[in-house]
């Protein structure tokens, strides 16, 4: 702190001792310092990188591959079934007389009872058919648009996940920096208290002060070392946090570029609204749900339906003389199911229970936006005033320390009475780069709310 260090500088009485600089993460430009992270290049860095990311980008290529999976049932399905065995026993056939009709003058064909036996031994059956659905086409393109709109909303999730990481990289850096500032504010005030500690030392040796005056400066000390502690602490697990968002060994080293301090204005409440509610991906999803929802409606019900295909059909058969060896056939095949118990009546309330859901998950997240809208840019209104003010508070503990070190110049002030204006003035710079990182928190929560990357 630039006014503690000047406090320190000119007190009268108080003999100043060069010490070396306390290193703070992410200042300076000194050979070995961590490399500068920008918030831009952090937000880069876990778009590409980040773990999460990953997973529902491989959804949304999974559902990508059931979309086209679905899409070739359009085309005739081909079966092919082949059956190589032995029959156990002997396979007896009974012709009865007459059985290939009665042709004069030759008689009955065959003119008595006639057993054929085929005797036990390999047969082969090859069984093969091409059908091409009919009515099951528009089956297949109900399924094919169910599949398309699971695409969109995984696409859409995806969009969410991005804004979430997003601002989660934003809140994490603007942490790191607060917490930096903190600590460069505690360190320098330490310095203040080492030095103070040394000097009154010397003085209650000189019976120049009391005991208890020593003893106040060394718990003052020591409560900031912990606070110091504390503080590197939050750094250390604020850079892994990071870290692990952008997809990087826990321990790569980084060091955050301090934000601007003017934190942009927002539109109105109406025109903000609008635009959340065109852009949020959570909103696209649930509109993506409602009309995957009429479309399982509609599959329903075409299960009512016969299916009619067109079908040809082929059979081969060896070692089976009295069967032909080949059989071709072509056309229609219908399949229905006339008798259900009321199963595909029942699926149908179901969906339509489900499109009712729908319905109402649509409006209520519709409604759920405009609340969170409205309740961000209200937090970035607060956090602005907060700002202000404490910026304010930080400009009225800097004059009045240096009221209080001319008062002390002039033997009006005690030394307590600088040391709490010291103490004021710093935790007046740690409140600001508070204030501050909370309002860019907040801008980057509003920008979330309206669904920006």
């Amino acid at each position: 702190m630039v006014v503690v260090g000047a406090i320190l500088a000119a007190a009268p009485g108080i003999p100043v001792r060069a010490e070396p600089a306390v290193d703070v993460p992410g200042h300076g430009e000194a050979a070995g310092d961590p490399p500068i992270l920008t918030l831009d290049d952090a937000i880069a860095l876990a778009l590409e990188q980040n773990r999460d990311l990953r997973q529902a980008a491989l959804e949304a290529e999974k559902a990508d591959e059931r979309l086209a999976a679905t899409r070739s049932r359009f085309l005739p399905s081909f079966d092919l079934t082949v059956l190589d065995g032995r029959t156990i026993e002997d396979v007896e056939f009974r012709f009865p007389a007459g059985a290939f009709g009665d042709l004069p003058p030759v008689g009955p064909i065959p003119a008595t009872d006639t057993d054929v036996v085929a005797p036990a031994g390999r047969m082969t059956y090859v069984v093969g058919s091409v059908t091409q659905p009919l009515t099951g086409l528009r089956r297949v393109s109900l399924s094919t648009r169910a599949r398309a709109l699971d695409l969109e909303i995984r696409r859409e999730d995806l969009r969410s996940r991005r804004q979430a990481i997003i601002e989660s990289v934003r809140r994490t850096y603007y942490d790191l920096l607060r917490t930096e500032s903190a600590l460069e504010a505690t360190d320098e005030g330490l310095r203040f208290l080492r030095e103070l500690e040394r000097v009154v030392a010397n003085l209650v040796e000189q019976r120049a002060a009391l005991q208890v005056d020593g003893l106040e400066v060394q718990a003052r000390r020591a409560a900031e070392e912990y606070e110091a502690a504390v503080l590197r602490n939050s750094l250390v697990t604020f850079k892994e946090q990071l870290n692990d968002l952008l997809g990087r060994d826990l321990d790569t080293p980084l060091a955050p570029e301090p934000v601007p301090e003017v934190v942009p204005e927002e539109a109105d409440l109406a025109a903000a609204r609008a635009r959340a509610l065109a852009e949020r991906a959570d909103l696209r999803q649930a509109r993506l749900r409602r009309e995957q929802a009429e479309v399982e409606r509609r599959l329903k019900r075409w299960d009512f339906v016969p299916d009619l295909s067109l079908s040809f059909n082929y059979v081969s058969t060896s070692n089976v003389e009295v069967l032909p060896h080949n059989l071709a056939s072509v056309g229609l095949l219908l399949t229905w199911e006339p008798f259900d118990w009321g199963r595909r009546h029942r699926a149908t309330r179901e969906a339509d229970h489900g499109l009712e859901q729908a319905d109402s998950a649509l409006k209520q997240a519709e409604s759920q936006a405009a609340i969170d809208v409205g309740a961000r840019i209200r937090a970035l209104q607060e956090a602005r005033v907060l700002l202000e003010a404490r910026r304010l508070a930080r400009e009225a503990a800097r004059a009045r320390g240096q009221v209080t070190l001319d008062r002390y110049r002039q033997k009006a002030a005690l030394l307590k009475d600088v040391l709490e204006d010291q103490e004021t003035l710093a935790d007046a710079y740690r409140n600001y780069q508070q204030a501050l990182a909370q309002a860019w928190t907040a801008r980057a929560e509003l920008e979330r709310a309206f669904g920006r990357e």
